[in-house]
């Protein structure tokens, strides 16, 4: 390697620690700002109003919960419900012939716990309504941005659960990252720094405020 090329890497490495010092900085000063799992009230229900409509038939087989309702206006053909629409998923017998078929399928090739277990006498429900009627509702909110140095990617994460009669905020989950070069970098997260910064699975939103009854 010639001694032009060394050079020019050494430079190029000095920007991007400088670049990275800068953005660990904006980081950290974010998290402290807000991140972290905030409850501000629990509450009992048998089951609640997803709004991200994301893996609802897995999230209802890995808890307790009797039913989750969620809206799809544009469904694809990778989802066990084609149709646009509201729709209740809820936990039923087998033998009592409601199994929704194509979701089914889709998850009995799920080998791993509970899902064999659960399968065995047990499926899911699927019935289309008007709207939600769930008192309580999921949502998320993400967000990314992109600040002066050049390529670098600031990202932040907010969930949280409202009572959909009184739109009050029960729980807040809220996270934030930083990459420095995104595609040849790992970003970092507020985890990285001193403080009470659960990951999104340690926080557990959810069931951390709607307690299955």
């Amino acid at each position: 390697m010639s001694a032009l090329k060394i050079i020019i890497l050494l430079v190029l490495s000095a920007l991007l620690t400088a670049c990275g010092s800068s953005g660990l900085d904006e980081l950290k000063r974010l998290c402290e700002k807000d991140a972290g799992l905030t409850i501000n009230k629990t509450v009992e229900a048998e089951g609640y109003y997803d709004a991200t409509s994301i893996g609802v038939g897995a999230n209802l087989i890995e808890s307790t919960y009797q039913f989750i309702e969620f809206c799809n206006p544009n469904p694809n053909f990778t989802r066990a419900i084609t149709v646009p629409g509201c729709w209740r998923v809820s936990k039923v017998k087998r033998n009592l012939g409601r199994c929704y078929e194509r979701l089914d399928k889709m998850l009995e090739n799920n080998v791993v716990e509970p899902y064999p277990t659960f399968l065995k006498d047990n499926c899911l429900a699927v019935k289309k309504i008007d709207k939600p009627t769930a008192r309580y509702s999921y949502h998320s909110n993400f967000k990314k941005w992109y600040p002066k140095e050049r390529g670098s990617k600031f990202t932040r994460s907010d969930v949280f659960i409202q009572n959909d009669l009184t739109k009050e905020v029960l729980g807040r989950y809220v996270s934030y990252s930083y990459n420095v070069r995104p595609g040849h970098t790992t970003a970092k997260g507020c985890e990285i720094f001193e403080g009470d910064y659960p990951s999104f699975t340690e926080a557990n939103l959810v069931n951390s405020v709607i307690r299955p009854i």
